[in-house]
C-alpha cells in the first residue's frame, strides 16, 4: 500500500527543530496556514528563519510566532503592517532582510529548480549599490 501524503498535526510537530528555516504561504495572513502556524508555536522550537513575503500582522500569520520570539530571521519583502517586527529589529532581536517581492520570488524560483544563484538589476544606479560597493 503507498505511503499516504497526508502528515497529522502531531507528526508535522515531529519534524520541526530549532534553527531550521520555514517558508510559509500567504500574503498579509490571506492563505496563511493558521493550523501549521499555530503547530509551530506550540511546539516551542526557537531560532527559525521565517521566508515569507511579509512580516505577517500582530498575533496572526507567522506574527505570533514573530511576536512569541521562536524568529531568529525573517527574509520578507514587507514589515511594515507588523509593529512587532519593527520594535524587534530596532532592538537587535530580530535580523531581518528585506528582498524586493520579484527578486524574492526569483530567489525562491531559482533554488527549488537547483540554481546556484541569481543576477537581477534591483539597486543599481541607486544608493544600494553605492552602499554595497562601501561594504
Amino acid at each position: 500500500m503507498p505511503k499516504s501524503k497526508l502528515t497529522s498535526l502531531d507528526e508535522f510537530k515531529l519534524l520541526l527543530k530549532d534553527g531550521m528555516t520555514i517558508m510559509v504561504g500567504g500574503n498579509l495572513t490571506d492563505g496563511t496556514p493558521e493550523q501549521l502556524i499555530d503547530a509551530v508555536v506550540d511546539s516551542g522550537v526557537k531560532n527559525l528563519t521565517l521566508i515569507n513575503n511579509d512580516g505577517g500582522l500582530p498575533q496572526r500569520g507567522i506574527g505570533k510566532l514573530v511576536a512569541n520570539g521562536q524568529v531568529k530571521k525573517l527574509i520578507a519583502s514587507h514589515i511594515g503592517l507588523n509593529p512587532i517586527v519593527d520594535e524587534l529589529m530596532k532592538k537587535g532581536r530580530l535580523e531581518v532582510e528585506l528582498i524586493p517581492i520579484g527578486t524574492l520570488t526569483e530567489q525562491i524560483r531559482a533554488k527549488g529548480a537547483g540554481l546556484g544563484g541569481i543576477l537581477t538589476k534591483t539597486g543599481l544606479g541607486t544608493l544600494v549599490q553605492e552602499w554595497a560597493l562601501m561594504n
